[in-house]
């Protein structure tokens, strides 16, 4: 689990607690507050897991060329 993955669990967790509030207050903007919150939240929770998936199935290159390197090369 990454840091994006926490947060994304802990802003639910904040949204379901802001809709319990507005449903203990008969609060219907609170309510809807904690169902983006929530939702959110997921959203952010779940493109973490897939950007640690599609970073994992790239392999990551081991010597990026500068352009000094490139600029060598090309006058061999």
């Amino acid at each position: 689990m990454n840091s994006d993955q926490i947060h994304g669990h802990w802003r639910e967790l904040k949204g379901w607690t802001l809709e319990q509030v507005g449903r203990m207050t008969h609060d219907p903007w609170k309510r809807i507050a904690g169902r983006r919150e929530r939702l959110l939240g997921r959203l952010e929770a779940s493109l973490a897991e897939s950007r640690r998936i599609a970073e994992s199935s790239f392999p990551t290159p081991h010597h990026a060329a500068t352009a000094g390197d490139r600029r060598r090369a090309a006058t061999r």
